[in-house]
């Protein structure tokens, strides 16, 4: 009988983030006992922590999956996540105050935690748009970015019929915003469409964005900026679970809004050769995907690796920046 192979031990630690006006974010880690590697950095989407990325209690999911591979991960955590809804309502936070405030408090604490070499990034659902919104306004980040991961990423809701037209119009168009304008918060838990209740103002500033031009109230064209970048390659991964969503056509017009780079989306779904069809957002959970699909995005992390720069770390002018 073969031996069983040792898993490492992994370390949590949850780290406070402090924001303007008494708010905080969170940064939570989990890295092997032994000397973490290269971090890994991960957002959650809308309505959604970062538990869409791992299970505390179980220790499973694709962040232990990557510390267990020996990877540092930070999974980043919004402001009023899991707040009582009698904070939320009275706590109205923007979108643009997560692009200029969250964000960039999340990655400054996790640079000043991880190995100096180029980072992986990772979003789910919402979470990949404001991670690329986020790199449009900070373009020198990107030389510390490796590669990325984009799960059920989406930027501009594709048209995909009648079903489609239903669930974003009644659901998140009339029922969802009436009740967010009702109750003063967006109760996603009690609906069992999230796994967070959502601020109003963030909750209508992401519906917006989803369905109007990439730019922001001053003028800022997200779109235009991010045509002129540089992207490092990517992943998109697309669920197959409800063909009616069409998931895979929001995916792929998200990875032509970022121009031309080298992106490869891969759908997940059983008729295309999976174990099971994964709901977008179990994609990074399901016990099934780390004999599944994982090692698919481990080897290309693998692979990256094998291929980056001599030296594997930060330009000299992002050096500069630190110092």
């Amino acid at each position: 009988m073969p031996a069983r192979k040792t898993q490492p031990s992994i370390i949590e630690e949850r780290i406070t983030v402090p924001l303007p006006n008494q708010q905080m974010a969170q940064l939570i880690r989990l890295y092997p006992a032994q000397t973490p590697g290269r971090a890994v950095f991960l957002l959650h989407g809308l309505m959604d922590d970062a538990n869409t990325f791992f299970d505390h209690h179980n220790r499973s999911g694709l962040a232990y999956v990557l510390a267990r591979e020996g990877y540092d991960v930070y999974l980043g955590e919004l402001r009023l996540r899991r707040v009582h809804p009698k904070l939320l309502k009275n706590q109205d936070f923007s979108l643009k105050q997560v692009l200029n405030e969250d964000l960039p408090a999340l990655v400054r604490a996790m640079h000043k935690r991880a190995q100096p070499q180029p980072a992986i990034w990772m979003g789910q659902g919402l979470g990949c748009l404001l991670l690329s919104s986020y790199l449009a306004r900070h373009p020198e980040d990107l030389e510390r970015i490796l590669g990325m991961v984009h799960f059920s990423p989406l930027r501009e809701l594709q048209a995909a019929g009648r079903l489609k037209h239903l669930w974003i119009n009644w659901l998140h168009e009339r029922g969802l915003k009436f009740l967010s304008n009702l109750l003063g918060y967006v109760p996603a838990v009690n609906l069992k469409v999230g796994r967070c209740n959502e601020g109003r103002q963030y909750y209508q500033d992401a519906l917006n964005w989803l369905k109007s031009p990439w730019v922001d109230d001053e003028g800022f064209d997200y779109h235009a900026a991010i045509q002129q970048l540089n992207w490092p390659p990517s992943l998109y991964f697309a669920s197959l679970a409800h063909a009616w969503r069409a998931s895979d056509a929001d995916a792929r017009a998200f990875m032509f809004d970022l121009g031309e780079h080298n992106g490869r989306l891969i759908k997940l779904g059983r008729h295309v050769g999976n174990q099971r069809n994964y709901k977008a957002t179990q994609l990074c959970l399901e016990q099934a995907a780390e004999d599944d699909y994982y090692p698919l995005i481990l080897e290309w992390l693998v692979e990256l690796a094998r291929t980056a720069p001599v030296a594997d770390e930060p330009s000299r002018s992002a050096r500069a920046r630190d110092q």
